[in-house]
Formats: C-alpha cells, sequence, structure tokens
C-alpha cells in the first residue's frame, strides 16, 4: 500500500510544472533496451548476406579449382591447383564456423528481444498501477476533504453555540457587573505568561514540522489573532485564543493523510517562478521525501515538504 502511495506522490509533485505524466523510468530503458537489439539484429543481418556472399565466391572458386585440376596435364600446375583447393577448403572450413558463430547469436539476439518484450509488458504493467495509485489518491483526498468540510460544519455550529453563550454572558455581565475573578486584576493573566505560552507552542509546531497553514482553515487564523491581542495588551483574550489553538495542534497527526493533504497544497502552488537552481533542489528534496514517505517516514516526510514549501515561498517572492 505504502509503495503505491508513493508512486503516487511521485506523479503528482512531478505533475506541478504540467499536467502530462511523467514517463516511467523503466519504460524508458525498456525503450533503449530494444534499440540495442534493433541495432544487433541489423548488424547480424548485414554479417549473415557478407558471409553469404563470401561463401558463394568460395563455392564457385572451388568448382572452378576442380575442373582446372581435371583439365591439367603438367605436372607442377596440377601440384599448384592442388595446393589453391586446399587452401579454398580450409577456407571454406572456417567460414562455417563462422556461420555456426553468427547463428548462436542469431539465437542470443532473439532471446534479448523475448526478454526486452516482456520487460515492455511489466512496463506498462507499472505504468497501469501508478495511474489506478493516482486515482485511489485522488478519492482519498476527495474523502478527506468532504471530512474535513463535514468537521467544518459542525465547528461552526459549535462555535454558533459558544456566541451564544457568550452573548448570554456579556448580557449577564452587563446586568450584574464582571464576576468576581475579572474584578481581581490579579486573576487576569500578565503578558509575560501569556508570551511565555505563546512561544512554547510555536516551538512545539516547529519541533513537530507543522506549519500554520497545516492546520484546518478556520484554525488557521488564531495565530494572527493572538498576535493582535497581545499588541493591544488583551491578554484575556489572547489566553482564550492560545487555548483554542493548542486544542487545534493536539488534533494534529502527522501521518500519511497529513502527508497526503499538505503534497496537494503544495502542487497547487506550482513551479513556474522558480529558478533552474531552485528546481534543482526541490528534485532533490522530492527523492528523499518518497523514499520518507515509502517507508512510513512521515515525519522526515514532512520536514522535506517544509523544505520545499520554503523554497517556493523565496520564488513567490522573487517573482
Amino acid at each position: 500500500m505504502r509503495r503505491l502511495a508513493a508512486a503516487a506522490l511521485i506523479a503528482a509533485l512531478a505533475a506541478c510544472d504540467d499536467d502530462k505524466a511523467v514517463p516511467d523510468e523503466l519504460t524508458i530503458v525498456v525503450q533503449a533496451d530494444r534499440r540495442e537489439v534493433e541495432q544487433l539484429e541489423k548488424a547480424l543481418r548485414e554479417r549473415e548476406e557478407s558471409l553469404a556472399k563470401d561463401k558463394a565466391q568460395l563455392d564457385q572458386r572451388i568448382a572452378d579449382l576442380a575442373k582446372g585440376l581435371k583439365a591439367a596435364a603438367d605436372a607442377e600446375q596440377r601440384r599448384r591447383l592442388e595446393e589453391e583447393l586446399k587452401q579454398s577448403q580450409a577456407l571454406e572450413g572456417q567460414l562455417g564456423v563462422r556461420v555456426s558463430a553468427l547463428q548462436a547469436q542469431k539465437v542470443e539476439v532473439e532471446a534479448k528481444k523475448r526478454a526486452v518484450d516482456a520487460d515492455l509488458q511489466r512496463a506498462a504493467q507499472a505504468a497501469l498501477d501508478v495511474r489506478a495509485a493516482a486515482v485511489a489518491a485522488r478519492e482519498a483526498r476527495m474523502a478527506e476533504r468532504e471530512g474535513q468540510l463535514a468537521a467544518h460544519e459542525r465547528d461552526i455550529a459549535q462555535r454558533a453555540k459558544d456566541v451564544a453563550l457568550r452573548e448570554k454572558a456579556v448580557a449577564a455581565f452587563e446586568r450584574q457587573g464582571p464576576p468576581p475573578e475579572y474584578r481581581d486584576r490579579k486573576q487576569v493573566p500578565k503578558a509575560p505568561l501569556v508570551e511565555e505560552k505563546h512561544k512554547k507552542l510555536l516551538a512545539d509546531l516547529d519541533a513537530r514540522g507543522i506549519l500554520i497553514s497545516d492546520l484546518p482553515p478556520e484554525d488557521q487564523p488564531l495565530n494572527a489573532e493572538i498576535f493582535a491581542a497581545r499588541r493591544q495588551r488583551d491578554f484575556a483574550r489572547a489566553m482564550d485564543l492560545l487555548n483554542d489553538l493548542t486544542k487545534a495542534v493536539a488534533r494534529l497527526r502527522v501521518d500519511q493523510r497529513f502527508v497526503e493533504a499538505k503534497i496537494s497544497r503544495l502542487q497547487a502552488r506550482g513551479t513556474a517562478k522558480l529558478s533552474d537552481t531552485q528546481r534543482g533542489e526541490i528534485e532533490k528534496l522530492l527523492k528523499d521525501v518518497t523514499s520518507a514517505f515509502s517507508d512510513g517516514r512521515y515525519d522526515q516526510a514532512n520536514k522535506g515538504l517544509n523544505r520545499i514549501a520554503v523554497i517556493l515561498d523565496a520564488g513567490a517572492a522573487s517573482g
């Protein structure tokens, strides 16, 4: 299952630059092998034609020598023809050896051709597997988005309830004055406490490799709202927002679904504004991300994706 997911990962990330499928490496290798086999077959045909021509010429020469030997009356001429006939017959034997070697090579090339055809079939099947994995990955992402939408709707409903409760609390506050804990300024969170808790939470996010953009959409504004409340010295609100952000972070798990969702977000950004150097860095990181993803090391894959996000941010800034 992880290998199929990894295949889908490669296809998804490689599609950042255009919508065409990237040629499968196995297919490229097989096509090169096929071209090599075709060149060998051509060379063998040329050698076979050359040997056939040489054999025809040698057969004709032997026949001519045999006729001349029968007609020769002079002993010296007869001896010379016999010697030349022996040499021609020896050449005929060597030619037979060459023909046998050629036949053996033809058998070898035929075996290579069958092996290449088998590899091509495996490459085609591998491409089908990748496409099937990509379809499965898309369906999984759709299911994830539907789940996130349902969770978002539940959160909205809960927040509506919270707003209603807060409105009631405000009305009670206006009627009765602030509750005792807020009448005592000692109970209001202090700036150092809020600042320390905020820094600790951000450090935890950094250690886990979680970006603000990794949070659910409804929780992503919380960090900016915390900074705004701190600047306004509304530390009670800042502490409430910190508690909300802490809960949102606690719900996150860096797993296969988390990594696949981040891949989708990075894919949507594209790489059109990157330099060749930046593209090379991303390609190198992709290899590490794919390896970690296939091995189930999702934390490591996530960190690699974070480095890719930094490069994309730099490209967007320079563009």
